[in-house]
């Protein structure tokens, strides 16, 4: 054969090798698009594995020293059910065991704080700096593979309202020209008494007041505001009246009463 011909015949010789390989390269890729994406993430563990998790409970916590419950749900549902919570305050909302906080310092309605509930799942330690770095200290942290975080607002709602004069629910028989006081007590759903007013005698001078005085009969006592929850009673003239004390709620408008008698 003319070496030619032998060149031609040589060069040409590859083309069946490379025609197997395109082959074998459109067999491996079907292959591949049959089985799915082998580069997806598919363990749950992954912090990048696609999983939607929410905390779940409530949004707003009306009563002091009230208790509410959360949880952490995970879509798809994740393999260690542990979930842990903190919260961005826990003076405000202390733990009350797993899952669960406990109002303690709820400003009154309609003044609001705002608590930040973190839920995690899939815990594990990690490093991070720490002031003592520079001579070798590190600090172990725990963090969360999935987390997730829901704002719940603390009040306390009054509800129901109690006059006193001024140490019980009732008032003496006073002379005309003589002066008393008139307090108010306020209490929430679970029939705690306001906490920001922390004993029986505070009485901030300023401030949404807790109840508004009047008087049924204003020509017997006269009645003038004294701080946030008290008024100051003046008997005027022989007679029997009622002191009326009146709060505007967000759900009710409360009220209670004292009747007084003047000799």
């Amino acid at each position: 054969m003319p070496i030619e011909n032998l060149g031609r015949r040589l060069l040409r010789s590859p083309r069946p090798a490379r025609r197997a390989a395109t082959v074998a390269g459109v067999v491996l890729v079907s292959a591949a698009i049959a089985c799915g994406d082998p580069y997806l993430h598919t363990n749950p563990y992954d912090p990048v594995f696609p999983v939607s998790v929410a905390v779940v409970g409530p949004d707003t916590v009306y009563s002091y020293s009230e208790v509410a419950k959360f949880t952490l749900q995970t879509d798809p549902a994740f393999p260690d059910t542990s979930a842990e919570f903190s919260v961005s305050d826990s003076i405000a909302f202390p733990p009350a065991g797993t899952g669960s906080f406990r109002s303690a310092a709820p400003p009154l309605y309609p003044a609001t704080r705002s608590i930040i509930v973190v839920g995690g799942v899939g815990a594990f330690d990690t490093l991070t700096a720490s002031d003592g770095a520079a001579v070798g200290a590190a600090l172990f942290i725990k963090a969360w593979r999935h987390s997730a975080t829901k704002t719940v607002v603390l009040t306390q709602r009054v509800v129901r309202i109690s006059l006193r004069c001024p140490d019980t629910h009732a008032c003496d028989t006073v002379a005309v020209g003589g002066a008393w006081q008139v307090w108010v007590d306020g209490f929430d759903a679970v029939n705690q008494e306001i906490v920001a007013l922390h004993s029986s005698v505070a009485n901030p001078a300023s401030g949404v007041p807790v109840a508004i005085f009047s008087v049924r009969d204003p020509s017997i006592v006269s009645v003038s505001p004294l701080g946030i929850r008290a008024a100051n009673v003046t008997a005027l003239k022989v007679g029997t009246t009622w002191i009326v004390g009146t709060r505007i709620a967000a759900q009710d408008t409360l009220r209670d009463s004292l009747q007084l008698v003047v000799q």
